[in-house]
């Protein structure tokens, strides 16, 4: 039986995989996003699970209260609202904005005064007080804002039209908020925001909401990372031709199959085959066989690896290396036996030879 540990071990050598996946089919041009973001969802969807997740919540509130785990929070806090991260969630705003969400958003409008006034109320802090001790900061990040963009306000248009100057405040805000905030107070609030997630999953049924976010979560995920892979690779096109070669293909389409997301698995010993029929002229009818345990073999290491040798320029000479090494087993266990017939001439000429050779 899987343990919810081995679960999440197995989930990880599998998103590598869907990770490589994603690389080959970015090099030939094929980003389905729906497809590729399902594949995605599907990997996640069985160990998000309430059983495993107040497994987690436990294990992690365990964490949280423990000695070892407190000192340092507001560091560790503070280095995580960088303005790169920042900005990058703002270039996913336009992916997840759409018509209802906009009209949602005028009406529920959220001001400065009223996110730090939150803040403080979570953190257990006087409201009016922490406003006095935050206000400096964050007044000289709206100037900067201000004076960088020309905005008075943050409006979804004015933020996407400038996300690095929106990312530059947003990282200060936080920096400010958590700066301000004493770390026991940090401590308290992490502590029973996770009870209370772990109260949530334990009373309520949430298995439909955690599916929709994991959803949507994996389809932000799966176009942010085909946008940074393609701009690697136009970067360095060479690469594309590196990644795109039969071994490599064949590879996927076998890992594909493994991972129950196509039937491809003769294919994929179709096409390693054709591209290696210049070292398999030896093997005659066990060709078939060779393929396939060439395959299992190089197939073992993780589709990632796989995909690094192939743009070092390695896989291909790892299948050989691998087919000429099946091959060679093959000889060794071949027993080979001469026969000889003996007719009465031979022997007469035998005697004569051993006469003439033996003569006084």
């Amino acid at each position: 039986m899987n343990t919810p540990e081995k679960e999440i071990k197995g989930l990880r050598r599998k998103a590598k995989s869907w990770l490589a996946m994603l690389t080959f089919y970015c090099a030939l041009g094929q980003t389905q996003l729906d497809v590729l973001s399902q594949r995605l969802m599907s990997l996640y969807k069985p160990v998000v699970r309430p059983k495993i997740l107040q497994r987690v919540i436990k294990n992690t509130l365990c964490q949280v209260t423990s000695q070892k785990e407190t000192p340092g929070l507001k560091k560790r806090l503070m280095s995580r609202r960088a303005s790169k991260r920042i900005e990058g969630r703002v270039f996913s705003f336009p992916q997840m904005l759409d018509g209802k969400t906009l009209a949602r958003s005028k009406q529920n409008t959220c001001t400065l005064g009223r996110l730090v006034s939150s803040w403080a109320v979570l953190t257990d802090q006087a409201p009016k007080d922490f406003i006095v001790r935050v206000y400096p900061s964050i007044n000289r990040l709206y100037r900067n804002w201000r004076t960088g963009t020309s905005c008075r306000g943050f409006s979804d248009g004015d933020c996407l039209s400038h996300p690095k100057e929106f990312a530059e405040f947003m990282s200060g805000f936080y920096r400010t908020l958590v700066q301000e905030t004493p770390e026991e107070n940090l401590e308290r609030l992490m502590q029973q925001g996770i009870s209370a997630l772990g109260s949530a999953i334990e009373t309520g049924d949430l298995n439909n909401t955690i599916y929709e976010l994991c959803g949507q979560a994996s389809y932000l995920m799966t176009a942010d990372t085909v946008r940074k892979i393609e701009s690697a690779l136009k970067i360095n096109p060479s690469a594309r031709d590196r990644i795109n070669i039969p071994e490599f293909k064949a590879l996927v389409l076998w890992e594909e199959t493994k991972l129950g997301w196509s039937e491809n698995r003769n294919k994929a010993s179709e096409i390693l085959k054709e591209s290696l029929d210049s070292e398999l002229e030896e093997a005659d009818t066990a060709k078939d066989d060779i393929i396939r345990s060439s395959m299992e073999s190089i197939g073992r290491r993780s589709l990632l690896s796989n995909l690094q040798d192939a743009l070092n320029g390695k896989l291909r000479p790892r299948f050989i290396e691998s087919i000429r090494r099946l091959l060679g087993n093959i000889y060794q266990h071949m027993a080979s036996t001469w026969e000889f017939d003996t007719s009465a001439l031979i022997k007469e000429n035998i005697d004569s030879i051993r006469r003439w050779l033996f003569r006084r």
